[in-house]
């Protein structure tokens, strides 16, 4: 069984391919139990500024992101944690795309050709429910899991949260597979 991270980026906006950039990256690896063994988390200095409506999702200002690393100090360290895993990401073409993008800038392989298999929990969500709202918080009212402390968005935060959504979602939909099985 492959490895498994869930993983979260924040952002300067909504757009890698107009050039916004890595603030924050956060990931979880999960034992063979689902649960969370080990932690990767890093504020980025996107070497640009956030735009306003970005800012207010995850409440990381300019001076603050000023001081950190770029990622090209990080790379190596993210690429070690997650080669070679299932990446788990919530609308994980923005995450993915996102990193990628980080990468290609430094001339390094992306995600998939570090052996990473991407899975979209957003994707299977609005599978198992067609009808019904699919954001993180939604899916995690809809669990019963605690999102209290979610006043902002952060990447390690919503990757805490994102390891409690998955085993669920996988659970229902096993059982949606046995009740469309049963005649």
């Amino acid at each position: 069984m492959s490895r498994i991270i869930c993983f979260d980026t924040e952002t300067t906006g909504l757009s890698w391919r107009h050039g916004d950039r890595v603030v924050e990256i956060g990931a979880v690896e999960l034992d063979g139990n689902l649960q969370i063994v080990s932690r990767f988390q890093t504020y980025l200095n996107p070497e640009r500024r956030c735009s306003p409506s970005a800012t207010a999702v995850h409440g990381l200002t300019d001076a603050f992101l000023a001081t950190k690393p770029k990622f090209s100090e990080v790379a190596d360290e993210f690429l070690e944690f997650v080669r070679g895993a299932t990446l788990v990401a919530h609308n994980a073409p923005f995450d993915t795309g996102f990193i990628n993008c980080e990468l290609s800038r430094l001339s390094l392989p992306d995600l998939s050709q570090n052996g990473c298999e991407i899975f979209d929990t957003l994707r299977l969500a609005r599978r198992l429910y067609p009808n019904a709202h699919r954001g993180l918080n939604d899916l995690c009212i809809r669990f019963g899991i605690d999102i209290t402390g979610r006043a902002l968005h952060g990447a390690l935060l919503d990757s805490e949260l994102l390891a409690c959504v998955y085993p669920r979602l996988l659970q229902e939909q096993r059982e949606q597979a046995l009740r469309s099985e049963i005649p």
